[in-house]
């Protein structure tokens, strides 16, 4: 053989092998990334959904105290973090001029003594008698009160609690104070904030969309931010049957008791909550990438005679994991999910976690 043949012939040979070795890596590129499908039956028990909001740690009893009068401060008796009773007194005001609650007070009674004295001019019963005396002792005690407060009003805390602000100083007019946040960030102008701190909940803004979920009695987790590792418990104690809207978006406020308090608590912690909605135990379920929607209709891949066939289904409630079916499915009817991509086993897996008994959770935790 000539050696132009020979090398033609070795030119061939190479470029043979070379396609033969491509063809090889495509097949096996193509091969390795089929996705896997894996089978499960279908089985009964627990589907209970919940729902993942956030909210803020608030007092159940939370007073704006604001001047009985209407001339500036004369004394701010409160400082925050005080300790106070129901009627100590947290502050004074001028009253709004000196001497007219005196004249006032001092009106009535001689109103009072002038009908008491007629009374009696006009010979009238002793009841009638007796009664008006009680009115004229109630003045004069009202005068002399007036007399002993003539250039100041005080006012007293209406609850047990802690101050949690002041925004008070001698001479400010009530109402011209400085604003002070209250424990969900919004502002207030009173001039003193009392708080009872030794009862304390969440307040949650719920969006309109979910606010029908929601029944007084659900069973509430909740977990804050500064205190990861606490675990905490509630329920939902009231939900505001007026909504707000802030920048279009309606939401209705729900309050989350808390069922032990620990120390660590303050007001205005950012709160996770995960409200237990309704719980329905013995129904058939399936994991719910194995329900497929396409319009108003949902269908699950059902192995019929060997052969992965879409059957319609009807769904009921939907939780973290698991979809109730309430048509269209019995227990042990063998359906396919896909599971993962085999050319990465570390992603794209939607339903491994099952295996083939499908051992999966029921959206949280028994109760």
């Amino acid at each position: 053989m000539k050696k132009g043949q020979l090398k033609a012939l070795a030119i061939v040979i190479v470029v043979i092998v070379g396609g033969f070795g491509i063809y090889r890596w495509r097949s096996s590129s193509n091969e390795s990334n089929k996705t896997q499908v894996e089978t499960i039956r279908v089985e009964t028990g627990e589907v209970a959904p919940t729902l993942a909001i956030t909210g803020y740690v608030s007092s159940v009893d939370e007073r704006e105290v604001n001047a009985a009068g209407s001339g500036p401060v004369l004394e701010v008796l409160a400082t925050v973090g005080e300790t106070v009773s129901a009627g100590d007194e947290l502050f004074k005001v001028e009253s709004g001029t000196p001497g007219e609650s005196v004249n006032i007070a001092f009106a009535d009674l001689t109103a009072a003594r002038t009908k008491l004295q007629k009374l009696r001019v006009d010979e009238a019963s002793d009841e009638e008698i007796a009664d008006q005396e009680e009115v004229v002792e109630d003045a004069e005690a009202q005068y002399s009160q007036s007399v002993d407060n003539r250039y100041s009003t005080i006012t007293y805390s209406p609850i047990d609690g802690t101050v949690i602000a002041v925004n008070a100083q001698i001479g400010d007019e009530p109402g011209s104070g400085s604003s002070t946040g209250g424990a969900g960030g919004a502002q207030s102008t009173a001039l003193v904030l009392v708080a009872d701190l030794t009862r304390l909940q969440v307040e949650a803004a719920i969006d309109q969309a979910d606010i029908s979920k929601l029944v007084i009695g659900q069973l509430v987790d909740v977990t804050l931010d500064a205190l990861p590792d606490k675990k905490l418990s509630g329920q939902v104690v009231s939900i505001d049957q007026s909504p707000e809207t802030n920048q279009n978006v309606v939401t209705y406020n729900a309050f989350i008791s808390i069922d032990e308090l620990d120390p660590g608590i303050r007001l205005g912690m950012s709160a996770n909550l995960e409200i237990h909605l309704e719980k329905r135990k013995d129904v058939l379920y399936v994991p719910n990438v194995a329900v497929r929607a396409s319009g108003n209709k949902k269908y699950v891949t059902k192995i019929i005679d060997g052969e992965p066939t879409e059957v319609p289904v009807e769904t009921g409630l939907v939780a973290s994991e698991r979809t109730e079916i309430t048509s269209g499915l019995s227990k042990g009817d063998e359906i396919s999910i896909q599971s993962f991509n085999s050319n990465n086993n570390s992603q794209g897996r939607s339903g491994r976690a099952f295996g083939g008994g499908f051992r999966m959770g029921g959206g949280g935790p028994p109760h």
